[in-house]
């Protein structure tokens, strides 16, 4: 029976025969000591077990003692008793700086708390990261934890490194009753962490509805926004609690609110696992499903990377999302449900016209996405059988069988990828083949053994010299029999990298069985071969997962002990590095130098303390002549080095009671004490280091107290604390004038360390190199007004300028600032109309309020430039400031607020204060043409609805982003949700043109339009002619009329085509002319109701068929009524024409061949307008029988149609044909 199972059965006879516990290695005592205390022994057990040789000061490899371990494991109270009795140090802590009674605290037990308070414990000592033992209690849920620390002194305001306070923590773990509890007894309900999180963030998160509605019944603020812009509507979201979401917007949150990633509550929604309900019900209260991201993602793509349903997907597309939106990085939604590979989504999203095709900004196919996650053989199968490529490359060269081998490889999959026709031996940009992917994971002999088995290039090696051999030991730790079988198969077993890495050297990386080893040199490894940086595989064996059984084997094969890489270490300081006292003892045993030097002068003693080795081996390495007080080459003792580590107190005692200098100072100037004051450290280090005599006034090289490091670094306020009351030189100033306020101003620290230096005296209004006060400098972290007023109360000089004469009011201006600040900086006596160097002058509250600067620029320009707040713009304009005014380069306030990318609501305002919005700049730029080229839609549209002048617009000037708002905002008006209403598809809409003259046009043909305007749009702009004014305003008449002004064609072909297509397009002309006659036809055809209804028999639509076709059968029903055979007129440029119904639907395919073929080259366009009354009509029963009527004069015409044919067949199923 072993030790384990004799302290498991309590049997303490047993226990006290065991002899040889102290003999053992530190690993197994430890091992030993965690069974004992995770099994809850009686102290008796623990008691032998100490007596046989179980330290009491044993730190495990986390580097906590014995009585962090036992209360971590709620061990009985007499065991925590017994272990203080024997004297462990009940002060110790935990490498973060968590003492026992914080683990007491997270153990909810109070038996062990009392005991430890009892025993001197401060209630309030914090953590690395400021958290106190109340902290911990409040998320553990217990009230009479927390109840108890509160009764006994601990600080209920008292906030982490984060600026959680404990009231954070509770409503993280949604304890109603300490809650209520802690605001009870006055804790701010209103506190934000250093994130701005509310505690109804945190509970929101948590998704407790009785905790939220008690929050807000408190007052809490329910519209706080974090850093990021996220309210806790967004919160709420993700965790789709329909109870919580409505209750917030209820009590009124903003459902519209934006993160700073412009994301909606809805976005948030579709993150986790979305639920139509929470979906349903954000759309009914007004939120916008279709807005998008800054990286422009739908709520599709959120929904599509999440664990949606089919059902939710179903859902957001019957609401009109954009199936094929892209990101900014080109990903469709398809890519994401390939990611996620759900054979239901992809099928669908492909059914509803995801264009499968699509590719990422990286090349990537939506087959490179279903390998990348956790690939499924059915999604693969089925978008090969879809055709895509599978051996596309994306940017970077990687193949779909690239991502199989890297992510997840299966077996399955990559036969099946090599059965498709994958490349075995395909390279990345880095050289990388499929093998070496795929020997960076573990487990997947069988699919190596398949690639090798099929041609893979076993000694491939990629841009950095490394062969499959090689990422075979590059993650993973390979059997014997696999690396058996790769030698077997010819792989080089010297080849090099390109660091001259052998496997050999890898191999002792990750600590092989000896076996390994002695195979891998029995088969011709070069022991002696060094890496680029000189290493030998004794280096790497001694640095990396050290085995004393593989380090032995080495040495008796001869390798050299003493060998040192280009930096000069050995491999003893590789084995202080990894910190195994086995080997470290093994190697000084066999000759290691112990105070050889690397080329930075560093021992193995510094080695040992940099990398934070155990106790056991410093004192072994100072046992054996390591000089404690050597210097490095830039000068750093033993102490300097450990300092930069967050060092425990107790090494840092150990070192100084041995003697060590504690006022050295490294190359920079450094102390012991300024090194510290740059880590997470705690009060008790710094308190003994001055208790021993440290200068707490010492500086470096650039004039820093300690104060200064603690101030821009991450340090507490309680770091700041001890230094002030332990005398440090408030006051003192760096070699840039900067005090330590300064820094904490620069570096963005909480006021409640600024208002402590500012009440411990230190100068308000001492002055940089630059001549910024502390009042200046506060404007760069868009303080709050109450920041300001506590400055101004304390001293701190309004009439303070810079170097470049610049006023606090100027520097307030450079941000986002409240307009009450810069009220209140007035009232407080600021200067006005004072003028910097560069003759910029801040006039918000003076009567020369339009000064102008050098260029001719107001503050309103620069305001507008920097995109500041709209208030400050109201507040400027409601003062009297010209709205109008230009710049030298002419330009208006309106060009700046373009140029920055301002918010919509700025442009509006400007707009509807009478800024004139058509005003050219030097550069013939207008408000216009900068948007264009900025790609802000929004404003684009703006501009449009105010009838902006387009007519100026050059030619480069035309994007995609001003056709697509052009026709958002004229093509159709409030009466687009009317236009997708099946019941009545023959109503008339009324269109406003762009001079503000309506007229009506029929539904269908602006239905047929509209599915195609995108196409025949483009192709008339890119295939035909560069744009002048005229061709735009031709565009324009298509777009508002639905049909083309044949003269205006014309003339443009005249004006840019060539002759060949000159002539051709002349003929169009007669087109106009021939549609009296079409007219005549179709009369004909409305006469005879019988043979058109055998025309619908014969295709199988039956007239009473309500479905898709109802459209036209509703038309043709009606059309034989007297009062339903009325001709539509439409108004081109020029003149009114009359046109049947019927010809409306006919027509506008019509149309759509007749814009292709103007488009294509000259000897492809066809001769519409010369056709016949006969091949009109037999176009006509094309159109309706999907046919031509078979008769000698069709063979004549079908050819002449054919381009017109494809095209009917490519949108035959579009809404009217289907």
């Amino acid at each position: 029976m072993n030790i384990f199972e004799i302290i498991s059965n309590k049997e303490i006879s047993k226990l006290k025969e065991i002899k040889n516990i102290s003999e053992k290695e530190t690993k197994e005592k430890i091992k030993i000591i965690k069974f004992s205390f995770q099994k809850k022994v009686p102290k008796e057990i623990i008691e032998i077990l100490i007596s046989k040789g179980i330290p009491i000061n044993l730190k495990d490899e986390k580097r906590r003692n014995l009585l962090h371990i036992a209360i971590k494991n709620k061990t009985e109270i007499e065991v925590i008793e017994y272990l203080i009795e024997k004297g462990i140090d009940i002060n110790f802590k935990y490498i973060n700086a968590k003492t026992v009674l914080h683990f007491a605290c997270e153990n909810n037990s109070i038996q062990v708390i009392e005991y430890l308070i009892s025993k001197g414990l401060d209630i309030n000592t914090k953590t690395m990261y400021s958290r106190i033992g109340l902290h911990f209690a409040s998320k553990e849920n217990s009230k009479e934890v927390v109840k108890y620390l509160i009764e006994r002194g601990s600080d209920i305001n008292s906030k982490t490194f984060y600026g959680q306070t404990v009231l954070h923590f509770a409503c993280q773990k949604n304890s109603i009753q300490v809650i209520k509890y802690l605001i009870e007894k006055g804790i701010d309900i209103n506190a934000k962490t250093n994130q701005n999180e509310t505690v109804l963030h945190y509970a929101c998160q948590s998704n407790s509805i009785e905790v939220i509605k008690y929050l807000i019944e408190k007052g809490i603020d329910i519209n706080a926004k974090t850093n990021q812009n996220e309210t806790v509507l967004h919160y709420a979201c993700q965790k789709n609690s329909i109870e919580v979401i409505k209750y917030l917007i209820e009590k009124g949150v903003d459902i519209n609110a934006k993160t700073n990633q412009n994301e909606t509550a809805l976005h948030f929604a579709c993150k986790s696992t979305p639920s139509i309900e929470v979906i349903e019900y954000l759309i009914s209260k007004g939120i916008n499903i279709k807005a998008k991201t800054n990286q422009n993602e739908t709520v599709l793509h959120f929904a599509c990377q999440s664990k949606a349903s089919l059902e939710f997907i179903k859902y957001l597309i019957s609401k009109g999302i954009d199936i094929n939106a892209k990101t900014n990085s080109n990903q469709t939604a398809l890519h994401f449900a390939c990611y996620k590979n759900s054979i239901e989504i992809i099928d669908y999203l492909i059914e509803k016209g995801a264009d499968i095709k699509e590719k990422t900004n990286q090349n990537e196919t939506v087959l490179h996405f279903a390998c990348r996650n956790i690939p499924s053989i059915e999604v693969i199968d089925y978008l090969i059988y879809e055709g895509i490529d599978v051996n596309a490359k994306s940017i970077w060269n990687q193949t779909a069988l690239h991502y199989a081998c890297e992510n997840n490889p299966s077996l399955e999959i990559i036969e099946y990828l090599i059965s498709k026709g994958a490349d075995i031996n395909a390279k990345t940009i880095y050289t990388h083949t499929p093998l070496h992917l795929l020997c960076q994971n573990q487990s997947v002999f069988e699919i190596i053994k398949l690639l090798i088995s099929k041609g893979a290039d076993i000694n491939a090696k990629t841009d950095r010299d490394q062969t499959a051999l090689h990422y075979l030991h590059r993650n993973n730790n390979p059997s014997l029999e696999v690396i058996e079988y790769f030698i077997s198969k010819g792989a080089d077993i010297n080849a090099k990298a390109n660091q001259n890495e052998t496997v050999l050297h890898l191999a002792c990386q990750r600590n092989p069985s000896v076996e390994t080893i002695q195979y891998l040199i029995k088969k011709g490894a070069d022991i002696n071969a060094t890496s680029g940086m000189n290493e030998t595989v004794l280096h790497f064996a001694c640095r990396y997962n050290p085995s004393l059984e593989i380090i032995k084997y080495l040495i008796s094969q001869g390798i050299d002990i003493h060998s040192q890489t280009n930096y000069g270490e050995t491999p003893l300081h590789y084995a202080c590095i990894s910190s195994s006292i086995e080997i470290i003892k093994f190697l000084v045993e066999e000759g290691a130098d112990i105070n050889a030097k690397t080329n930075r002068g560093h021992t193995a003693l510094h080695t040992a303390y940099q990398f934070n080795s155990s106790r056991e081996v410093i004192e072994y390495l100072i046992s054996k002549g390591a000089d404690i007080n050597e210097k490095t080459n830039d000068n750093a003792n033993i102490l300097h080095l450990v300092s930069k580590n967050n060092p425990s107190l107790e090494t840092i005692k150990y070192l100084v009671e041995k003697g060590i200098d504690i006022n050295a100072k490294i190359s920079y100037g450094y102390t012991v004490l300024h090194l510290i004051c740059q880590q997470k450290t705690t009060r008790d280090i710094i308190e003994y280091l001055i208790s021993k005599g440290i200068d707490i006034n010492a500086k470096t090289n650039q004039n820093e107290t300690a104060l200064h490091i603690a101030c821009q670094s991450n340090s507490s306020l309680e770091i700041i604390k001890c230094l002030v009351e332990e005398g440090v030189d408030i006051n003192a100033k760096t070699y840039q004038n900067q005090t330590a306020l300064h820094l904490l101003f620069l570096t963005y620290k909480p006021f409640d360390m600024i208002k402590y230096l500012i009440e411990k005296g230190i100068d308000i209004n001492a002055k940089t190199s630059h001549n910024e006060t502390v009042l200046h400098l506060s404007f760069q972290n868009n303080p709050t007004l109450e920041t300001i007023e506590y400055l101004i109360e304390k001293g701190a000089d309004v009439h303070s300028k810079g170097n470049h004469n610049d006023s606090v009011l100027h520097y307030a201006c450079r941000r986002k600032i409240s307009p009450d600040i810069i009220k209140y900086l007035v009232e407080k006596g600021v200067d006005i109309n004072s003028k910097t160097n560069q003759k910029i002058s801040i006039l918000h509250y003076a009567s020369d309020i339009n000064a102008k600067t050098i260029q001719n620029e107001t503050v309103l320009h620069y305001v507008c430039l920097s995109n500041s707040s709209i208030s400050i713009i109201k507040l400027l304009i409601s003062k009297g400031i010209d709205i109008n005014a230009k710049t030298n380069q002419n330009e208006t306030v309106l060009h700046f607020a373009c140029r920055s990318n301002s918010s919509f609501e700025i442009i509006e305002y400007l707009i509807s204060k009478g800024i004139d919005i058509n005003v050219k700049t030097n550069q013939n730029e207008t408000a216009l043409s900068i948007s264009i080229k900025n790609s802000n839609e929004k404003i684009i549209q703006i501009l449009l609805q105010n009838e902006v002048d387009i007519y100026d617009l050059q030619e480069n000037e035309i994007k995609k982003e001003f056709i697509d708002s052009f026709i958002q905002i004229y093509s159709l008006n409030h009466d687009f949700n009317n236009l997708l209403n099946s019941e009545d598809n023959f109503s008339d809409l009324e269109i406003k043109s762009i001079d503000g003259f309506k007229f009506k046009v029929h539904k269908l043909i602006l239905l047929t339009r509209f599915d195609n305007n995108n196409l025949i749009l483009q192709k008339f702009i890119d295939n035909c002619y560069h744009k002048t004014k005229e061709e735009i305003k031709f565009i324009i008449n298509f777009i508002y009329t639905g049909f083309p002004d044949f003269e205006k064609i014309i003339e443009i072909l005249n004006q840019q085509m060539n002759k060949n297509l000159k002539e051709n397009a002349n003929q169009y002309y007669w087109g106009v002319r021939e549609f009296e006659e079409e007219k005549r036809i179709l009369k004909e055809i409305e006469e005879n109701e019988n043979k058109i209804k055998e025309f619908f028999k014969e295709i199988g639509i039956e007239i009473e068929n309500k479905k898709r076709r109802k459209g036209i059968i509703k038309d043709l029903s009606k059309l034989y009524k007297e009062n339903e055979t009325k001709d539509f007129i439409i108004i081109s440029e020029e003149k009114e024409i009359k046109v049947h119904k019927l010809i409306l639907f006919t027509r506008s395919e019509l149309f759509k061949g007749m814009f292709l073929s103007v488009s294509d080259t000259s000897n492809q366009v066809h001769d519409y307008s010369r056709k016949s009354n006969e091949s009109i009509q037999q176009l006509i029963y094309f159109l309706y029988h999907d046919k031509f009527e078979e008769n000698e004069f069709n063979s004549k015409i079908i050819e002449e149609f054919e381009e017109l044919k494809d095209f009917y067949q490519l949108n035959k199923n579009s809404k009217f044909f289907i």
